[in-house]
C-alpha cells in the first residue's frame, strides 16, 4: 500500500507544475507528510503558499519543519499562518498551541544552559497556550500543557531570585555600570572644581601680596615722612630756644 502511494505521488509530481492548484500542492504535500517524507512535503507546501499564501499552507510547513527539529523556522511558519488567519477556531488553537510547544521545549533547553532565559522562554509558552484556550476552551491537553509551562516558570523564578531573567540581570549590571561611571564623572568634576579654586587662590593671592609690597613701601614713606617732620620740629625747638636764649640775653 505503501509503494502504491508513493508510485502515485511521484505521478502526480512528474504533471505540470502550473496545472496544479496550491490545495493540489497541499494534498500532495499532506500525502507525504503521512508518509515520513517531511523533506518532500516542505518542497510542496512551499510551492503551494508561493501560489496561494493560506493559513492551512504554512501551519503545514510549520508542522513539517518541527518533524526535521527546525523548531524556530517552524515558529516564523505558525507565525505566518496566524498572521493569513483562519475562521475556524479549533485550527487558531492548535496553531498557538503548537508555538507554546515550541517555547516550552526552549525553556526546558534554556534551563540546562548556563545563563539561559529560561522564565522567558516559559513565559511565552504559558501566553500562547492561554490564547490556544482562548480559541478552545475544552483542549484538556493543552490545559495540562499551560499547567506545567506555570509550573516550569515559577519554578525558574525561584531559583534566579524572583526573575530568573537574564535580560533583567544584564539590565541590572547596566545600571551598576551607569553608576560607577557617573561617580567617576562627579569624582573627575569635583577635582577639576578643586583646582580650578586653586588656581583662584593663587591669582587672589598675588595682588594681595603686591598690596602687601605696596604698604611696606607705603610705611617705610610715611616712617621717612614722620622723621622729616621730627627733624623739622626738632630745628623749630633749637631755633625757638636759640631766640629765647638771645632774648635772655639781650633782656639781661
Amino acid at each position: 500500500m505503501k509503494r502504491l502511494i508513493i508510485s502515485i505521488l511521484t505521478m502526480m509530481m512528474l504533471m505540470p507544475m502550473m496545472a496544479q492548484s496550491a490545495r493540489d500542492f497541499i494534498r500532495l504535500g499532506n500525502v507525504a507528510y503521512r508518509n515520513g517524507q517531511y523533506d518532500q512535503a516542505e518542497t510542496l507546501y512551499l510551492k503551494s503558499v508561493e501560489k496561494d499564501p493560506s493559513f492551512e499552507g504554512y501551519y503545514n510547513l510549520g508542522n513539517t519543519y518541527v518533524m526535521q527539529q527546525k523548531d524556530s523556522t517552524a515558529f516564523e511558519n505558525y507565525k505566518k499562518a496566524d498572521s493569513v488567519g483562519t475562521n475556524d477556531p479549533m485550527r487558531k488553537a492548535k496553531n498557538f498551541h503548537n508555538m507554546g510547544n515550541i517555547w516550552y521545549a526552549q525553556g526546558l533547553a534554556a534551563s540546562h544552559q548556563q545563563g539561559g532565559n529560561a522564565a522567558g522562554a516559559f513565559q511565552n509558552a504559558v501566553n500562547f497556550y492561554k490564547s490556544s484556550l482562548r480559541c478552545n476552551p475544552e483542549d484538556n491537553e493543552t490545559r495540562y500543557n499551560l499547567a506545567m509551562a506555570q509550573y516550569q516558570l515559577k519554578k525558574n523564578q525561584d531559583q534566579n531570585g524572583g526573575g530568573g531573567n537574564n535580560d533583567k540581570n544584564q539590565d541590572q549590571q547596566q545600571d551598576k555600570d551607569k553608576q560607577k561611571q557617573n561617580q567617576q564623572d562627579q569624582q573627575k568634576k569635583e577635582e577639576q572644581q578643586k583646582q580650578d579654586e586653586q588656581k583662584q587662590d593663587q591669582q587672589q593671592q598675588q595682588p594681595e601680596k603686591k598690596k602687601d609690597e605696596m604698604s611696606d613701601q607705603a610705611a617705610e614713606q610715611l616712617l621717612n615722612s614722620a622723621q622729616q617732620d621730627e627733624k623739622g620740629v626738632q630745628r623749630k625747638i633749637n631755633q625757638q630756644q636759640n631766640n629765647r636764649r638771645r632774648n635772655l640775653e639781650k633782656d639781661w
